[in-house]
């Protein structure tokens, strides 16, 4: 059928059977206080006032921080469901900490429309956050940045500037009992394993290249010294030797791996623990590069967590602590620890 439309000044014109413009911010505003206001239980007056005071900063927060095509997610029942617990539970404790946390634990489920681990680890993390007090978000992300985080330095120099930047804040709160410990596996953010992982040990195996005194080109056997000198650099520590690269010890057994270097394996495998920094040599670096580091590998090697690694929940949570007590220094996506 033939349509014809007419038009005024500064005028737009749309021809069709269905238009759909998508879920704008006043609509997710709209969408996610609705979910509160229809789904709160009957407070009186003076505490549904406040209740959904707070649950309306915390979504005011929410749909301030996404893109707007992140604001389609509100259709979902699932994402309805997390965002009125979010808001049910900020509006009855009214905590700050907690807030910022559930808002980026909501940003990150938004915008993850997949259904695959990570989206039902930030689904559980959500349920889980308000059960854990700040201390419990500390050590999470501590046991995160000295276990399963390799920062991105090749300078004993950065690491310290990172280690400053990225630990030290987390170090100031860092203080966990047994008890502590047993409720956070309880809570399904811990697991425990035979293996004991002290920080000394920790930072070796991550930070191998940057915890050596290296050794001299003639240590290395003549029948693979042609071949694995051209994998050497000069030794950061001490500029009269020479080490291997600056990675860690997991990076250059997968480089010992390739075809060029396969013969050489064991000899590679040796060079690794000529020089190497014992465990307490590190942790008294570390305490060294400032205050807030001082105590910190006396009390974490003290604590249980030197037998626990994070589950799926752990990570996500601490995660998302880290980037809510560090910011944009730690650029690092969820995607690589939970997919």
């Amino acid at each position: 059928m033939r349509q014809t439309q007419r038009t005024g000044d500064n005028s737009v014109n749309i021809q069709g059977d269905v238009v759909n413009f998508g879920v704008s911010y006043r609509d997710a505003r709209e969408i996610a206080k609705d979910v509160f206001e229809e789904n709160i239980v009957k407070f009186t007056e003076v505490a549904r006032e406040i209740a959904s005071e707070r649950a309306h900063e915390l979504t005011d927060k929410l749909i301030s921080s996404l893109p707007i095509e992140a604001l389609e997610s509100l259709k979902d029942p699932d994402v309805q469901r997390s965002l009125f617990f979010a808001q049910q539970e900020f509006a009855c404790s009214g905590e700050k900490d907690l807030g910022e946390l559930l808002v980026k634990l909501l940003a990150d489920r938004m915008q993850s429309t997949e259904r695959n681990v990570k989206t039902l680890a930030l689904g559980e993390a959500l349920r889980t956050a308000p059960k854990l007090t700040s201390r419990h978000f500390a050590a999470l992300s501590v046991l995160m940045v000295c276990i399963q985080t390799k920062l991105g330095v090749d300078s004993v120099e950065r690491l310290h500037r990172a280690l400053s930047q990225v630990l030290s804040p987390l170090a100031k709160e860092f203080q966990i009992t047994r008890a502590d410990v047993a409720y956070l596996e309880y809570a399904g953010c811990l697991s425990s394993t035979a293996l004991t992982t002290n920080l000394g040990d920790a930072f070796q195996n991550a930070y191998a290249g940057l915890f050596t005194t290296g050794f001299m080109e003639e240590w290395i056997s003549e029948g693979s010294r042609n071949a694995l000198m051209p994998l050497t650099q000069k030794c950061l520590r001490d500029p009269k030797m020479i080490q291997l690269p600056t990675l860690s010890k997991e990076e250059i057994r997968k480089l010992a791996e390739q075809k060029a270097l396969k013969a050489h394996r064991q000899e590679i495998e040796r060079l690794m623990g000529i020089g190497l920094m014992a465990a307490g040599e590190i942790e008294r670096e570390i305490s060294e590069i400032d205050e807030d580091l001082a105590d910190f590998p006396n009390r974490y090697n003290a604590s249980s967590l030197v037998n626990c690694q994070l589950t799926a929940v752990g990570t996500t949570l601490a995660y998302t602590n880290l980037k809510r007590v560090v910011g944009d220094y730690f650029d690092a996506e969820l995607d690589i620890w939970v997919y």
